[in-house]
């Protein structure tokens, strides 16, 4: 790229972006190559990115680059709409066939690049080879994050600034995106990570910056003091199921099967996802649900909660209860607990955090009456419980995205469902975020006999008291 011995040289005191202001006393800089920022949830990774992207000449920003005409792009993973401009107002909207019929396929929003050797290389070397025919709203958190990541690289950025760029991937596409990464330097890209939690650290990484309450703190270069950090115990304090608030007495809880799908199946067009699927979920049981991008994970957990249109196609039950033989959609979205990445690139409110978590107390038909003062007092003890009280007066569209996660499953949680359906709960946060969140789904669901369902990529990130493994495949 240039002789010069750094990247990005931050040389003022004060580095801000919006209504967020990084204290930069050490006067730091990031070097040429793969490096990473690296800091717990809220600590201003995202707005040091965006100082990078876009503030270098804003807010009193003083940056000093490589070579003045850097080209910076920052990606994040961010509203699918950003692609196709169509808004939607709900995760569940999303799949609304009055949705469908604006939303394109990847073949139509990519238009003559379908043909473009550099961008079917670069799809070659993600694993992108049969998304072509798919619509934008329906591919798999995966399959997008490395969409985007592909639309990054053609625009040939001499920096390019990757949000938790692993979350969603599975481990076959992890080590694609690493050895594409890895590669990126030789060509004149340099890139930087911004990570929540050691453990994604990659082993080819040049430098460590940490970040902790908005500060920068010493760069790290030492090779053996950035595995140090990769190798981090996170610390998380010890949590029971005394602590847990009691769940509430409630009608229809004498059922046996919380779920079950019998021949199961989804197609788009003559593509099928899902094809011959028998799967049981009884009362009190904890099963993983596994298998890599695209198998159909996230569509299949559509089909529960009732957000998929060829839910009615098939033959499920819940609860005892066959759909389609008069029950409301809303006495189902009742009975179940669900956060998946979805739901929260389209969650919009005004409220404070204590009052998003409140409202998970209330039926999806009254939703949005005044909280009372006893359901705020019960939000506030889940946020205490997951250790984020501090954001109680915040709004959501002012917090990161690890602590939004966090504020969407303390909505999730305080319902004490009858079935917790958690896709990709961990996406982006933090290591003792992550415990803590694994430890709470343990207690809570152990001690109320609650059905679970939790999907992950990696096998470390399963709850211990998950005792059922459910793996799709893709076709």
């Amino acid at each position: 790229m240039d002789n010069a011995d750094f990247l990005i040289r931050f040389s003022s005191p004060r580095l801000g972006y919006g209504s967020v202001v990084l204290d930069n006393s050490e006067l730091l800089e990031i070097p040429q190559g793969v490096s990473v920022v690296l800091g717990p949830n809220g600590a201003g990774k995202s707005t040091l990115g965006l100082v990078m992207e876009k503030g270098r000449y804003a807010y009193g920003n003083r940056l000093e680059f490589a070579r003045p005409d850097m080209k910076v792009r920052m990606l994040t993973f961010t509203d699918i709409h950003s692609f196709t401009g169509i808004d939607v107002v709900s995760h569940e909207q999303r799949l609304e066939s009055t949705v469908n019929d604006f939303v394109p396929t990847v073949a139509e929003l990519v238009g003559q690049l379908a043909s473009d050797g550099e961008w079917l290389r670069l799809c070659e070397s993600f694993a992108l080879r049969d998304v072509m025919d798919k619509r934008i709203n329906y591919l798999s958190s995966g399959e997008l994050r490395k969409l985007l990541v592909v639309n990054a690289l053609r625009s040939r950025p001499d920096l390019l600034v990757l949000d938790n760029p692993y979350i969603g991937l599975d481990s076959a596409s992890r080590l694609e995106l690493d050895a594409a990464l890895r590669s990126l330097p030789a060509r004149g890209t340099s890139v930087v990570m911004l990570l929540c939690d050691p453990a994604d650290i990659p082993a080819y990484a040049v430098a460590v910056l940490p970040m902790a309450g908005r500060t920068l703190l010493p760069l790290v270069t030492d090779r053996a003091a950035i595995d140090a950090l990769r190798s981090q115990t996170p610390v998380c304090e010890e949590i029971d199921a005394s602590q847990l608030p009691l769940r509430p007495e409630a009608d229809g809880d004498d059922y046996e099967v919380a779920f079950s799908i019998t021949d199961g199946h989804v197609s788009y067009g003559d593509r099928r996802i899902i094809s011959g699927l028998d799967w049981t979920v009884r009362r009190g049981e904890r099963w993983a649900l596994t298998g890599p991008n695209g198998s159909g994970k996230s569509l299949l957990l559509s089909m529960i909660c009732g957000d998929h249109p060829q839910a009615y196609a098939n033959c499920i039950t819940l609860f005892d209860r066959r759909r389609g033989s008069g029950e409301s959609i809303w006495e189902i979205k009742d009975r179940i607990g669900y956060v998946c990445p979805e739901m929260q690139l389209y969650f919009r409110s005004p409220l404070s955090v204590v009052d998003v978590v409140a409202q998970g107390l209330r039926s999806a038909l009254n939703r949005y009456a005044r909280i009372t003062d006893s359901e705020r007092s019960e939000a506030l003890a889940w946020l205490r419980l997951m250790a984020i009280s501090h954001l109680k007066d915040q709004t959501f569209d002012r917090l990161s995205s690890g602590e939004q996660r966090m504020v969407l499953l303390a909505r999730a949680f305080i319902r004490q469902p009858r079935l917790l359906i958690l896709d990709e709960p961990l996406h982006g946060l933090d290591a003792p975020a992550k415990q803590r969140i694994r430890r709470l789904t343990d207690l809570l669901t152990g001690r109320n006999s609650t059905s679970l369902i939790f999907v992950s990529h990696y096998p470390h990130e399963i709850p211990s008291g998950v005792n059922h493994i459910k793996t799709l495949i893709k076709r």
